[in-house]
């Protein structure tokens, strides 16, 4: 748990902790300089829990991110769980979430949630609907795809890697560092087995003062879609270019360090060379956006040649995708660009094709 400031709210999280079914091994507790009583509510339950609380007071103030990467790191439990400040657990999460873990090959668990106000009134699902299968394998989930970190389980093998967070640009927000919830499921997602549970296992609140927040979720609307379509996505597709060679690097440092597991670090070596083959079709893509009529037509055939849009590759933007490319890019990229949406931070296009799993 990392706290700034959370006074308010901190001690219904602290309870929901002791009543748990099945109880954390210790609590690793992270403050980043709180000048409210977060402090003396921490040692209040340091002093009364039935189980360790380690409590670590930051002496400069480091950012949630850091804060999170930091604490991850002092765990000494097979299992770590993120767990924000202004949350509450319902009884059964921990013993919902270790039961996932049975199958060794699974290094990342996530769940649902309930989205609530700052009284815990009910808002909505975080998730209106599942958004990846029970059991998605290695390299299977979407490049880009991330999860909640107050919602993420993740074995503590995946921790030497947290020695190269440090280096990587977070793939929403350019010129920042990587969230700590994307960077676990980036390294989880690529050499092992994801798992998401549809239950709801934490009233997630929305109290206006949140440092990440979402609204009420609901699933996209014609409207939302048609919007998204319309998006001038030549930028976000160019910085997910120079994104992916960065993650590939990633895996190959993670391939040859020794502190990570033998297998995990095998496997390394193959999320190194799909996140490679990334770099080359998102610049083309942005090409596609961008450029003059002629490399805008140069790009599109480039892809289509090397399977961009194909089920056959092993990511593909899909046929769809393709349409789109050569209407509203080809064609229309000069008015999408002019009248279009300023572009959201991901792609929700690209994806594993059909090729056989690894």
């Amino acid at each position: 748990m990392t706290t700034y400031n959370g006074a308010i709210h901190l001690q219904e999280q602290l309870a929901s902790l002791t009543g748990q079914h099945f109880l954390p091994t210790e609590l690793i507790v992270g403050d980043d300089g709180s000048t409210d009583g977060t402090i003396e509510i921490l040692e209040c339950f340091r002093r009364e829990a039935p189980f360790p609380v380690v409590i670590h007071s930051n002496s400069i103030r480091l950012g949630y991110r850091a804060n999170f990467m930091k604490i991850a790191r002092l765990c000494t439990g097979d299992l770590i769980s993120f767990c924000d400040q202004d949350d509450v657990w319902l009884p059964n999460n921990l013993d919902r979430v270790v039961g996932s873990f049975a199958d060794p090959d699974v290094l990342l668990t996530f769940h649902n949630a309930r989205v609530v106000d700052g009284q815990r009134h009910l808002i909505s699902p975080l998730y209106a609907e599942p958004p990846s299968a029970f059991i998605s394998p290695r390299l299977a989930l979407p490049p880009w795809m991330s999860s909640y970190g107050f919602t993420q389980t993740f074995r503590a093998d995946l921790l030497p890697a947290a020695a190269l967070w440090g280096q990587m640009k977070d793939h929403y927000y350019p010129d920042e560092a990587m969230g700590h919830d994307l960077f676990f499921f980036l390294i989880a997602s690529a050499v092992g087995k994801v798992c998401y549970i549809d239950d709801e296992l934490t009233e997630y609140r929305l109290h206006g003062g949140n440092t990440v927040g979402t609204g009420k979720r609901t699933k996209p609307g014609m409207v939302e879609r048609w919007r998204y379509r319309f998006e001038d996505r030549s930028e976000t597709y160019g910085y997910l270019a120079r994104v992916a060679p960065i993650d590939a690097e990633l895996f190959s440092h993670l391939s040859k360090m020794e502190a990570f597991p033998k297998h995990l670090r095998q496997r390394s070596t193959e999320a190194a060379v799909a996140w490679r083959e990334l770099g080359p079709i998102y610049s083309d893509r942005a090409q596609v956006c961008s450029a003059r009529l002629i490399d805008r037509l140069v790009a599109f055939v480039h892809l289509c040649r090397k399977g961009g849009y194909s089920e056959a590759s092993f990511w593909t933007f899909g046929s769809k995708a393709m349409i789109k490319d050569l209407v509203l890019g080809v064609v229309l990229a000069p008015l999408v660009r002019r009248l279009g949406r300023t572009s959201s931070r991901d792609d929700r296009s690209c994806r594993r094709g059909r090729c056989s799993q690894t």
